[in-house]
Parts: C-alpha cells; structure tokens; sequence
C-alpha cells in the first residue's frame, strides 16, 4: 500500500469534525461487543458469554465465519425492546463520529424468520431513532431489506409488511444475502413492485461474487446504488457503464477485509474504481460487529492511495447519493 499522500493526511485531520453521511450500515450488525455480552447473559443462549469470547469471532475471517456470526448476533433478538437497544448502540455512535445523515438496513425478513412482528419492532426503532434527530438535527433513514436465498416469495412479505405497516422513515428496499445462490433476474418482477410503492432500488452485489454479479443487477434490477460493488473493478467495460449511469457503489473497505471477500485490504480496488469516474461512497457497514469507524474507513481508503482530494469527493458522494425525504 502507499503511504498516505500529505494531502490525505490534512483531510483526515479534519475529518472528526466533518458532517458526514453513512449509507451502508444494518441494524443488526450495529450491536457493540458489551451489548452481545449482556444479552448472551441474560437470555441464557451462552453464545458471547464474556468479551474475550465475542473478540474470538470478531472479525470472523471468511464468508461460512461470518455468515454464523449473523446468524446468532440474530438469535438474541427477541423482541422490540432488544432492536431499541442495539438502535441506541448505533445512534451513539453517529454522535460520536458526527454523522448526519444515516441510511439503515432494517430486513423484515429476518424478523419473520425469528418469529418477530415488524408492525411491534418498527414503531420501537422509530422512538430511538425520532429522539436522536430531535437531539442532534441529524437524520436516518430506513432501507427495507431481504435476503437473497430466501427467494422472491420472501422479498414479497418484506413489501407486504411495508404496505401493511407504513413506516414514513422507509425510504428504499435492498437485496442481501448470498448473490450468488439466485440470479438477479428471478427478483425483477419485486424491483417494479418496488419501484410502484414508491421505494428506491439498492442492491448487494459484487462482494462474494464476480463482476457479472453487478452487471446482472444493473441489467435486471436498475439500482440506484450498489452495496459493495468492488468486483466490478475487474470488467473495465462495466466500469465504464457504472460511471455513464451515475450509480453509486457504497463501500465497506474493512468488512470486505473481515468477512474474507478479500484477503487484505492492499487488495481493494477502491481506486481503480475512483480512477474509473464510479461514485463510491464509505460506510461501514456492521460496525459493531467488525469494530470499525467511519474514519477508520477514511484511513484505510487513504492507505489505499487515494488523494485529500479523492477523499472530498467520497465525502460528497455520501449526501449525494442520500435518498431524498
């Protein structure tokens, strides 16, 4: 990696004090290591029963890892009170970084699968949530997610549960999961549902899986951003049709590195991409899984090469690509 250009360096001293946006964060993965600790004790799973056993599996180190990370960070959810208390995590923390402007993924469909009510969970987020904007001026707002594998018929109830209980925070509707285990195609028909209800298109894509990941997505899906997306850096072809089109890719550099997409963050192509003319924007995605910060990623796009310039222009990415509302 290079060292950090002096330029950089300047900006990322000013950087704390910066308003910043953050467009790639889910709920579930904004829980802090003392958070799991208490409620692995209290509800008795025994799952992260001190801090030294939550630091064993935090970063998890490869796809399978982290995929069974989730899976029993999500297994102490049980209820609206629990949601609210991982929100106050999260909320806390974009005090704390100065971040005015939050996108959060919030996915009924895992509510589903764990037995939950989403018309109990969203009205419990909505305190946490309406209480910090009134406190700082700040302003999050909600994507609506659903998981790949789990098929259309999934991603429907997700829709369904959004007609059921309008949520005006609800601003947009994303496809996670394994992108590779469904192609982009069979969720086309959801994408127009989406579209009619008034929600923004967003997808994951091109994180486990190659560039036509991405280029599936965009063909079928037309999103308006790309969660991830680094995988595109390798068809220069797609890069230029991601630059031609505007759409944002918003990237998570440490959590590609933690999750074992990649093997080391000296091999994110987050400058080819901005060589490129693609808009890409910084989150960090599980932050409290992956014990990262905003300007931690910042950092790492630094080390990567990129200029104080380069690094404005990513900052500005964040508000632009914000949804409205």
């Amino acid at each position: 990696m290079s060292p950090i250009d002096t330029s950089a360096a300047r900006f990322l001293g000013s950087l704390p004090g910066r308003r910043k946006a953050e467009l790639h964060l889910h709920l579930e993965g904004a829980v802090s290591a003392r958070t799991l600790v208490d409620l692995s004790l209290r509800d008795g799973t025994g799952l992260f029963p001190s801090l030294a056993a939550v630091a064993a599996r935090v970063p998890p180190g490869s796809p399978g890892q982290f995929l069974e990370l989730y899976r029993d960070v999500c297994r102490h959810r049980r209820g609206p009170a629990v949601d609210a208390r991982v929100a106050r995590d999260l909320v806390r923390r974009l005090s704390r970084e100065r971040v005015t402007r939050a996108e959060v993924y919030v996915s009924p469909a895992i509510l589903e699968r764990l037995g939950l009510d989403y018309g109990e969970i969203a009205p419990a987020l909505e305190g946490v949530f309406a209480r910090f904007e009134a406190r700082t001026g700040s302003r999050v707002r909600i994507l609506l997610d659903s998981v790949r594998q789990w098929g259309p018929e999934a991603a429907g109830r997700v829709l369904d549960a959004h007609e059921r209980v309008p949520w005006r925070r609800v601003l947009g509707f994303g496809l996670g999961g394994d992108e590779a285990s469904l192609p982009a195609r069979d969720f086309a028909g959801i994408y127009r549902r989406v579209r009619r209800l008034g929600l923004a298109p967003l997808v994951h894509a091109g994180e486990w899986a190659g560039p036509d990941s991405v280029a599936e997505a965009l063909r079928w899906l037309r999103p308006v951003r790309v969660a991830h997306g680094f995988r595109a850096a390798e068809d220069p072809a797609l890069l230029r049709e991601l630059a031609r089109r505007g759409t944002f890719l918003d990237l998570c550099l440490v959590s590609n590195v933690a999750t074992g997409a990649l093997p080391a963050l000296a091999a994110h192509p987050a400058r080819t991409l901005l060589a490129a003319g693609v808009r890409a924007t910084l989150s960090t995605d599980d932050p409290g899984l992956f014990r990262t910060t905003l300007l931690a990623e910042y950092r790492a796009l630094a080390r990567l090469g990129a200029s104080g310039r380069d690094l404005r222009a990513v900052l500005r990415n964040g508000f632009d690509g914000a949804l409205a509302g």
